[in-house]
């Protein structure tokens, strides 16, 4: 298993989950005259990459930690969540991000005159699904967590 969490793995778990999302995207132009199942494919399979590598690379950088680091960690990951989500929430309120969201929306659709509400609609229940997603998956990692460590050897 060492061997596997080597540098060299970590150069291409950090590709990996930086090309997937990014190939996904220059190949919008592309997809936007394909059939909805070869995008959700794609979108699946980039996902697919990115999470992986993503967990590779949190194992990788796990093991090399002492106690000072998963500290940091930890802080940096209990109120980063909560920051960014807080931030976001906000900006979601303000008329100008709507514009950038269905802006951004409509040139990567290709859709000149996208329906603002239901673009911004889509874009929050989004978040929204996300930030559930996380507090449900802490709460179940925590009991999890504390069934295991607290019972008797």
């Amino acid at each position: 298993m060492t061997t596997l969490l080597n540098s060299g793995s970590k150069k291409w778990a950090l590709a990996l989950a930086v090309l997937a999302p990014a190939s996904f995207l220059a190949a919008i132009p592309w997809l936007k005259d394909q059939p909805d199942g070869i995008v959700y494919l794609f979108a699946g399979i980039a996902a697919t990459i990115t999470v992986l590598a993503s967990f590779a690379l949190a194992v990788i950088e796990d093991r090399k930690m002492d106690e000072w680091h998963r500290t940091a960690s930890r802080f940096a990951s209990q109120w980063g969540w909560i920051t960014g989500g807080g931030i976001v929430a906000i900006l979601l309120a303000l008329p100008p991000v709507h514009g950038a969201i269905i802006g951004l929306s409509a040139t990567m659709a290709g859709i000149p005159d996208p329906d603002p509400t239901l673009v911004v609609m889509a874009f929050t229940l989004g978040f929204m699904a996300v930030v559930l997603a996380q507090a449900l998956c802490t709460m179940v990692l925590s009991v999890i967590w504390r069934a295991r460590k607290s019972r008797s050897e």
